[in-house]
Formats: C-alpha cells, structure tokens, sequence
C-alpha cells in the first residue's frame, strides 16, 4: 500500500513572493528555461502556498535546477 504524501503548506513571505514571481517568468510563463513541470511547481507556491512535490506523478516533477532555485529562496538565501 502506497502511504499518500500530506501536501505541505508553505507561507511565503512578501520578499519571497516577489522573488518567486521572478524566477516563475524564467521557469513558467514562457521563459527561457520554461517547462510545465517548473511551471506549475512555482504556480503551486504563488497561487495556493504549497509545496506539491510528491503529490504528482513523476512525469510531472519539476527539474532539480529549479528545485534548487526555488529552495534557495524559501531558505532566505535567495
């Protein structure tokens, strides 16, 4: 039996709104490096503030290198 993962609810602060807002126009909205994976990852944060790793199938997991970008801004290194 697969043990479903608790989506994980994330308050952004007003900083790292803006911060995620300008990396979703380079990994979403018809950036240079979009791709609907990362689109909808940093979607996931900026409309309903949480973190849906896991929760979609693996098709639709978003690259480590916006995993990497977006984790950066959560920590507040970003």
């Amino acid at each position: 039996m697969v043990t479903p993962v608790p989506i994980k609810i994330v308050h952004l602060t007003n900083t790292q709104r803006q911060r995620l807002e300008d990396l979703w126009f380079i990994y979403g909205n018809h950036g240079s490096k979009m791709n609907y994976q990362d689109h909808g990852f940093i979607q996931g944060f900026l409309e309903h503030g949480q973190d849906l790793r896991g929760k979609r199938s693996p098709f639709y997991q978003p690259t480590p290198e916006c995993v990497a970008a977006v984790e950066k801004i959560l920590s507040g290194e970003g």
